[in-house]
């Protein structure tokens, strides 16, 4: 767990605490968000480059959930990972 996170990459660069840092990002997020869909619906030419975009933003949202970073610790992934690929679906 040597590698910084996000969060304390902007705790660091803007010199605030975690709390701060955690609902700044939250916002980014919320505002990227909107700018997708408004792209989705108001441009129709790039619904195919927009629905790529989507799709990584909502792996993303993943990945990021519950304020765990389970792209640098992947660990955290592996129940649900486990669960996707490796356990049979219970019938």
């Amino acid at each position: 767990m040597d590698v910084a996170t996000s969060v304390e990459s902007y705790m660091k660069e803007h010199n605030v605490i975690g709390e701060v840092a955690t609902a700044v990002i939250r916002n980014m997020v919320e505002d990227a968000w909107k700018t997708i869909n408004q792209a989705r619906f108001e441009r129709s030419s790039l619904v195919p480059a927009v629905n790529r975009v989507t799709n990584f933003a909502m792996s993303i949202m993943f990945l990021y959930q519950d304020n765990k970073d389970a792209y640098t610790f992947s660990k955290l992934n592996m129940k649900t990972i486990k669960q996707l690929f490796v356990e049979p679906i219970p019938i």
